[in-house]
């Protein structure tokens, strides 16, 4: 089954030294796309509030939708959060610590230029008014590729830093590039962590919660009707 959350990751427009530019989604479609689910009836929940439900009933809700961020872009404040905010949408962000309040090279793609990510006062803000933060490992590395102890140390450390910052629990997490191993899966949930989402990696045919896929929304889903075709699947009732 499809589990009934979307990830994004930038929601901005590519610059020209942009090579890959699929995880680019521009203001005006994520605005066309976030009204189209209200207007579909979707329930918005944060990833936490959706994971509660699921284990307390063994189901996720009816209508049920969870929008969530990758990385900790600085567009995500700019241009994703008055979006969310004037249409009162629930979502989760999923934070790289070592990025906040950098501009950095460290997660772009080859060759582009250093972007600029979430400041520290741009995450309280929109916790305070009601966005989740989740971890999304300390310095993005990908899990897949390094020993046992790193993997402990980016888990832990970046839930660590994450509640530090806000003086919340951080309780959801995301692989980066959505790969993960049964070592990675196993940290996770020893470090306190309550569910981890992947991409296309995940787990579709059971519902593995340290191994969630999620509906990735790119850049070729600009126009509503491929949006609306991608989400599809989530419209029927989740069970």
């Amino acid at each position: 089954m499809q589990i009934p959350v979307l990830a994004y990751h930038k929601i901005d427009q590519p610059t020209s030294d942009i090579k890959l530019r699929g995880a680019f989604t521009s203001p005006k479609n994520f605005t066309k796309q976030m009204l189209y689910l209200k207007k579909q009836n979707f329930v918005f929940y944060t990833a936490s509030e959706l994971i509660d439900f699921y284990r307390e009933n063994g189901a996720f809700p009816a209508k049920a939708i969870t929008v969530t961020f990758d990385d900790g872009w600085k567009d995500n404040y700019t241009n994703a959060f008055p979006i969310l905010r004037d249409l009162q949408i629930k979502a989760t962000i999923f934070l790289v610590p070592s990025c906040i309040g950098q501009t950095t090279a460290k997660i772009v793609g080859d060759g582009e230029s250093k972007r600029e990510h979430l400041a520290l006062m741009d995450i309280r803000v929109m916790s305070d008014y009601g966005i989740e933060f989740g971890s999304h490992t300390l310095n993005h590395k990908l899990l897949h590729q390094i020993s046992p102890s790193e993997i402990e140390f980016e888990v832990s450390e970046s839930k660590k830093e994450i509640e530090n910052l806000l003086q919340k629990s951080c309780r959801v997490f995301a692989y980066p590039a959505g790969f993960f191993t049964e070592t990675a899966q196993a940290a996770v949930k020893d470090a306190g962590y309550i569910a981890a989402f992947s991409t296309v990696y995940g787990e579709n045919e059971t519902v593995n919660l340290y191994a969630l896929n999620r509906v990735e929304i790119l850049r070729r889903n600009r126009f509503l009707f491929q949006f609306a075709r991608t989400i599809k699947p989530l419209q029927t009732k989740n069970v």
